[in-house]
């Protein structure tokens, strides 16, 4: 039995792609929904159960015990949500400084994004390391929801957290129950 040219070529092509999946050197992004939202889970990442918390949804590194990411939601604007933080951060963080606030586009709406440093929570005397923080806010079906990070060193939000907040970012959409 002959095989034809074109054949071979296919063949060696569904050959090399299964090697290629298997091997770990290329991955599908694993996807998490639920009643409310659906996302791209960062590589790297994993989905934690928060059936006993207020969030929607909340994220940590692989290898990791501690959730550094969670998406709640609330009734207030996106404005209202950072004025907050810039109004109250101030007096339990005198080193609070922000890093950028931008405008983004979340699911098709505008939001806001707000990046922000300060101390640890116990640093009474102004020493020690800087953490970085970070949060997306944007509303849709008249309902605001936050993306917001943990406080973690500066090198690991930006080897971690920033580029899965990223992901987030462009990846979230949030289903409309009333339709």
């Amino acid at each position: 039995m002959f095989i034809s040219l074109a054949n071979k070529i296919v063949l060696i092509i569904l050959v090399s792609s299964f090697v290629v999946l298997s091997s770990g050197c290329m991955s599908l992004e694993d996807t998490f929904e639920n009643s409310i939202l659906s996302f791209n889970i960062p590589e790297n990442w994993t989905v934690v159960d928060v059936t006993s918390t207020d969030s929607l949804a909340g994220l940590k590194p692989l290898g990791t015990n501690t959730t550094l990411i969670d998406i709640t939601s609330t009734d207030v604007s996106p404005q209202s949500v950072v004025d907050n933080y810039l109004n109250n951060y101030p007096q339990e963080y005198p080193r609070f400084q922000v890093i950028t606030q931008e405008s983004v586009t979340v699911d098709g709406e505008n939001g806001i994004k707000l990046v922000y440093k300060n101390t640890g929570r116990d640093d009474v005397l102004f020493t020690g390391s800087e953490y970085i923080s970070s949060l997306i806010t944007f509303s849709k079906y008249n309902q605001t929801y936050i993306i917001r990070s943990d406080e973690v060193l500066i090198d690991e939000y930006q080897s971690r957290v920033e580029p899965a907040m990223n992901t987030l970012a462009r990846s979230i959409k949030i289903k409309d129950n009333y339709q």
